[in-house]
């Protein structure tokens, strides 16, 4: 048996997808990785929302899973649309890293509490310039693309005081180091799916369930489908500004998902518990609620 692998080019999505081969390969699975150029890596002067489309950085892969130049995909799950082609299944999650945000500054001084300046703050996200704007007024907020490098770079060279990303692609980097803040996940609710890693295949995959039973972690499977049926429900992507974080005690899923208006003046955030297993119909309940709490069709949610 041997698995193509198809991974974008950056080095954070090589770092995740070596992690995938090692535990492939662990069990005498031979592998090889083919690196796809991304529209969303291809594209590093636009901001994310203003590129019009959905599945910038997953879409290339997902043609190569149809053609079958490729067996299976690795992706960070944030990463992934609400909806993927009919073909196409999630076929395991990876135990996820801590899913929280963390702010990176130029000096130890960049932190969202302290008042003394308007720190400019990079992000590429809709929900973290959201929550930067409800949370932390004083904040100016600058786009900010590139892949973890550049704007790693940009930091370094004097744009930014700071810029917010992922704990978990930071500490993929080797960058825990340069760390000014960790963010509490109660108020900066993360964004769905971040910090694991997602594997993608064909459902006519021949070994969909041989790999599935390799790599699947089913707490965060349980936690991330929730996530993403709360996502779903909502008809969201990263055109808006929507959070949602499940975490799990034993069998019991606790759910949190919400949105914020694009100025930061109104925030809806509720959570609901329930079985593990029932996390997909918790997610649709949840964003029921928020949906009827904000008064607005879900095909009109990129105007809230």
């Amino acid at each position: 048996m041997e698995v193509r692998i198809g991974t974008r080019n950056s080095q954070l999505a090589l770092w995740q997808t070596h992690q995938v081969k090692g535990l492939l390969e662990a069990q005498g699975i031979k592998t090889t990785i083919e690196e796809i150029q991304s529209e969303g890596d291809r594209n590093q002067t636009d901001a994310l929302y203003a590129m019009g489309s959905v599945g910038v950085f997953t879409r290339a892969l997902d043609e190569a899973l149809l053609s079958d130049k490729i067996d299976i995909a690795v992706h960070s799950a944030k990463d992934i649309p609400s909806s993927i082609p009919e073909e196409l299944e999630i076929v395991a999650f990876l135990k996820r890293e801590n899913p929280r945000e963390v702010l990176l500054g130029a000096s130890k001084e960049v932190q969202l509490e302290n008042f003394s300046r308007p720190w400019s703050i990079g992000t590429s996200s809709v929900r973290r310039k959201a929550q930067l704007a409800f949370f932390a007024p004083h904040i100016q907020v600058k786009d900010i693309r590139g892949n973890l490098n550049t704007r790693l770079k940009k930091l370094q060279n004097g744009e930014y005081d700071g810029i917010l990303l992922a704990y978990a692609g930071v500490k993929r980097m080797g960058w825990e180091h340069l760390i000014t803040q960790k963010l509490n996940v109660q108020s900066f609710v993360p964004a769905v799916g971040q910090g694991a890693v997602a594997v993608v295949a064909k459902r006519s995959y021949d070994s969909f369930d041989k790999v599935r039973s390799l790599l699947n972690h089913k707490p965060t499977d349980w936690a991330i489908r929730a996530e993403r049926s709360f996502l779903r429900t909502m008809q969201g992507g990263c055109h808006t500004p929507i959070f949602g974080l499940a975490t799990l005690v034993q069998d019991h899923l606790s759910l949190t998902g919400g949105i914020a208006s694009l100025d930061g003046k109104r925030m809806v955030k509720k959570t609901m518990e329930g079985s593990a297993t029932q996390g997909a119909e918790l997610g649709k309940q949840l964003a029921r609620e928020v949906l009827e709490e904000i008064q607005i069709n879900p095909l009109e949610i990129h105007e809230y």
